[in-house]
């Protein structure tokens, strides 16, 4: 069976044919031999071709080239039989006219090799294809794959105020006897609505940092930005740990204070690894990031509370922290 490729050449070969012998009807000698030189190299087994080639080469060994391949193709060729005879006939009168007519033909014969080559080149070809398509779709499908892998990874959650809850006030003191000696005197109001101040300011800060990395670092997002909104977000934790720590807090609640101090230093820590995790997306670093980011919750629930109890035991409630 012939090959596919094979049936394709012998179709150009044949409009190429079709479009010389119009060309030579026409009288433009050189574009009808163009056309059906190609086609016979395309298709050497194309009688008419052949023949029609030997009546617009002007050369009389290119003649007698074209007519022993047509006689090559079909010995019962008559028109060819009776040129070629006049051509020998020709050559007799002049041994110059011999030797050229028994030369070797400006127009090769097409072996069976050219067909081998052709096939070899064209399966090299299309092997090379293959291989360009290929690439980009492996490249497509292990991006989808890392995607998937990070869409899978628990990111750390955060502390607000929605999620802290209400806590339990604490039993009234007892009444002191008019006999007890006095407590020391508590810290100013002034004072104590002054710290205040500066803690929810900076815990307003945090709110709105971690309300932009939750919608930065939702399913649709990419893992660049989500690595960037991270390191947003633990800069801004860093310079509020910073304000908090020069912060001189009331003595009833240093403790409380230096609390949530630690707490932002967690959640500092825990970016820090989601950070690296977006770098090499190892998923062991995003489960310590988010056990670390719990911790830290766990603080920030505690020392909320505790500041709670603080302003309504001195009667401030109007001044209870935000969350963060």
């Amino acid at each position: 069976m012939p090959e596919t490729g094979v049936k394709i050449f012998a179709q150009q070969a044949e409009q190429l044919y079709q479009r010389g012998v119009a060309a030579a009807k026409g009288g433009q000698k050189a574009v009808a031999e163009r056309l059906l030189r190609q086609a016979v190299k395309l298709n050497p087994a194309h009688e008419q071709a052949w023949l029609w080639l030997s009546g617009v080469v002007d050369k009389p060994d290119d003649v007698a080239f074209c007519l022993r391949s047509v006689l090559q193709i079909n010995p019962e060729n008559e028109r060819a039989r009776r040129g070629l005879a006049l051509i020998e006939q020709a050559a007799t009168s002049g041994a110059s006219l011999a030797k050229t007519v028994t030369s070797s033909p400006r127009v090769p014969v097409v072996t069976e090799s050219w067909w081998a080559g052709w096939r070899d080149a064209q399966t090299t070809w299309r092997r090379t294809i293959r291989v360009l398509l290929l690439i980009p779709i492996a490249l497509i499908g292990s991006t989808l794959g890392l995607r998937a892998v990070i869409n899978t990874v628990p990111l750390p959650t955060f502390a607000t105020v929605q999620d802290i809850p209400t806590p339990t006030p604490p039993p009234p003191a007892p009444t002191a006897s008019p006999t007890a000696t006095s407590a020391p005197a508590s810290t100013s109001a002034s004072a104590v609505e002054a710290y205040f101040a500066h803690v929810n300011a900076e815990r307003s800060v945090l709110q709105t940092a971690t309300d932009e990395y939750r919608l930065t670092t939702d399913g649709g997002r990419t893992s660049a930005e989500r690595a960037t909104s991270a390191r947003v977000l633990r800069d801004q934790v860093q310079r509020s740990q910073a304000t908090l720590a020069a912060i001189q807090p009331p003595p009833e609640i240093a403790a409380t204070h230096q609390l949530y101090i630690d707490s932002l230093k967690l959640e500092r820590e825990a970016l820090d690894l989601m950070l690296q995790f977006y770098s090499n997306y190892d998923v062991a670093l995003a489960n310590r990031a988010a056990l670390q980011m719990q911790e830290a919750r766990a603080q920030i629930a505690t020392a909320t509370a505790s500041w709670d109890a603080f302003v309504k035991q001195q009667g401030l409630t109007q001044l209870a922290p935000r969350g963060d």
